[in-house]
């Protein structure tokens, strides 16, 4: 019998009753969760609308600071709600999942890594319907964008480059690159794109979409 197998009745009954937080009086036992990934997605959709009033308003450089945070919420809701629905497929052997020890039909022969979320975001939605995002066609493609320009703020590299024309009819002339990459445009495909994954993914589940996702 192997480690997990001795385990999971345990897991079971830990996620059955779960852990109440000191000081707080309850007549039973239950798990509780905040749902972070509905603030993320609506922190998300509000930086984007206020990156669009900057741009409007000429207001580049709010527009750029709106811009970076819709894009990096975006990810993390995107991020966020995949894990929460690989924790419901997968329950603790999540975690072994999640650090690459197994792939989602619980086995693999070697570890293979770390996941990305694309990986996640495939993988979990095969596991659940059966069925297969196209990687090659929306939403994933606006998804893979929407993460590479993630990777790209969160791993960002501080070098100097050379100028590049403005996306902007109010400022001519030329901008650093970082100006001319992260708009409001960007920022308004990138909540797009976590709409459309969102959307598509019930779709192949069958499920409705749900209300927080608007």
């Amino acid at each position: 019998m192997s480690f997990w197998d001795k385990v999971r009745p345990h897991y079971k009954m830990y996620s059955r009753q779960a852990t109440v937080q000191a000081g707080i009086k309850a007549s039973a036992l239950r798990t509780v969760r905040t749902a972070i990934e509905r603030i993320l997605y609506d922190l998300a959709c509000q930086h984007a609308a206020s990156a669009e009033a900057a741009c409007k308003k000429g207001d580049h450089k709010e527009e750029l600071s709106h811009s970076i945070q819709a894009i990096m919420l975006a990810a993390a809701c995107m991020e966020g709600f995949i894990n929460q629905e690989a924790i419901k497929m997968l329950g603790p052997e999540f975690y072994r999942y999640d650090k690459g020890c197994i792939d989602v039909h619980c086995t693999l022969i070697q570890k293979r890594g770390y996941p990305s979320l694309e990986d996640k975001w495939c993988e979990i939605t095969e596991g659940i319907s059966n069925k297969q995002f196209d990687k090659g066609k929306q939403p994933f493609k606006g998804f893979h964008k929407l993460v590479e320009l993630r990777n790209e703020i969160l791993h960002y590299k501080a070098t100097s480059a050379q100028p590049v024309p403005s996306p902007w009819k109010d400022t001519p002339g030329v901008v650093t690159p970082e100006r001319a990459r992260f708009t409001a445009k960007v920022a308004q495909d990138a909540v797009k794109s976590m709409y459309e994954m969102l959307e598509k993914f019930h779709t192949l589940i069958g499920k409705q979409l749900p209300e927080w996702i608007k």
